[in-house]
């Protein structure tokens, strides 16, 4: 007899999914999928705005701060009552009176064409390029001639940094030199800022030996007077020594190929050349307070530009304002926006980029006294 089996009801046949709900499934699993890459888009873009603002508070920071501390700084020579006697060759082809001479203020500094008080500035390119002027006359600096982005300002400090230098052997003023313990380790060439213990008298000059140990005024680029130039005070042990730097401040075009802030010495000390701060600086704006009765009152009268400045010497402090921005282009939308920079209207070029303002005001401690 055959036997027959059947299938019992308690295990039916699988019966699948339909062609409905498989596009039903599919659906419903597009719309989460969809949902979870809208999530990592925003939460990716949140990121990078994030991130992108952090940066630029960052440089910011890092910026004025480096601004402040040294405009803070101008025209310092430790103790010194009054500004220095000047021993350079002021007829020497190399020497410029707007970089050396602190007689003529510890700060100076280059107004941008159209960049005014209460003008209006539109950046169209980020070339170096422009024309630039001051109230006394003052030409630009050569060396940083054609490397300035067009639109922004310029600040040259003046200032003294002490050398680690022991003066021996100076009871009296010598006409050259200038006796120290040990090698002075002060390159050749460098200008120096020599200062009695009693803080009454100063010389400002240039150091014509190698290293040694002696400090040797002479011949040199641009060298010192000649003709019984002799230094003005006695340098006893005492007394202490500075290296001078007229050092400018300038936005240029960095390495990256965003517009940068940079910083070059220009006296003869130093020949390192342009060195880059910090990128993504696209402009800077600079007012100068200027006490009109110094020795009466050392406090700001008014803030000006400095193509309104005839007289550095009235100059107590400095206010900066830096318009910073993102490397990469994190906003949804192209934008020109303007953005006022201590008096000055500047509007960019239209793109995606974020970008911050800020600005410090800074006394000069030198010049409050």
């Amino acid at each position: 007899m055959m036997n027959t089996t059947t299938r019992s009801a308690k295990y039916p046949h699988q019966a699948g999914l339909s062609l409905i709900e498989l596009m039903i499934a599919l659906a419903l699993g597009l719309v989460l999928t969809l949902g979870v890459v809208q999530i990592f888009l925003g939460s990716s873009k949140t990121y990078r705005l994030t991130d992108g603002l952090a940066l630029i508070q960052e440089n910011m920071r890092f910026a004025l701060g480096n601004l402040q501390y040294n405009a803070r700084m101008a025209g310092h020579m430790g103790c010194l009552v009054g500004p220095p006697e000047n021993q350079l060759d002021e007829n020497d082809s190399a020497y410029d009176e707007a970089i050396y001479d602190i007689n003529q203020g510890a700060v100076r500094g280059w107004e941008a064409s159209g960049t005014g008080l209460g003008s209006t500035f539109t950046i169209t390119s980020l070339a170096p390029s422009g024309t630039w002027s001051n109230g006394s006359g003052d030409g630009l600096p050569t060396s940083i001639t054609g490397d300035i982005i067009v639109g922004t300002d310029v600040l040259m400090i003046k200032s003294g940094s002490e050398a680690d230098v022991v003066l021996n052997g100076n009871p009296n003023g010598n006409g050259n030199t200038l006796g120290v313990v040990d090698n002075s380790n002060i390159p050749q060439g460098s200008i120096l800022v020599v200062v009695a213990g009693d803080c009454g008298v100063g010389d400002l000059f240039q150091t014509t030996n190698a290293l040694s140990g002696t400090l040797t005024k002479g011949a040199g680029t641009p060298g010192n007077k000649t003709g019984g130039a002799d230094f003005k005070g006695d340098y006893d042990d005492d007394g202490s020594v500075f290296l001078f730097a007229s050092t400018t401040y300038y936005i240029g075009v960095g390495a990256s190929g965003q517009p940068a802030l940079f910083r070059e010495r220009l006296d003869a000390g130093d020949s390192s050349g342009a060195i880059e701060l910090v990128e993504g600086v696209e402009n800077m704006q600079v007012l100068y307070g200027v006490a009109n009765n110094i020795d009466a009152n050392p406090r700001a009268d008014t803030y000006s530009p400095a193509s309104a400045v005839t007289n550095w010497n009235q100059v107590v402090s400095v206010r900066i304002a830096l318009l910073m921005r993102a490397g990469d282009n994190i906003i949804d939308e192209p934008a020109a926006n303007t953005y006022n920079l201590i008096g000055t209207q500047i509007t960019t070029q239209s793109d995606r980029r974020a970008r911050l303002m800020g600005s410090a005001t800074v006394a000069i401690r030198n010049r409050l006294e």
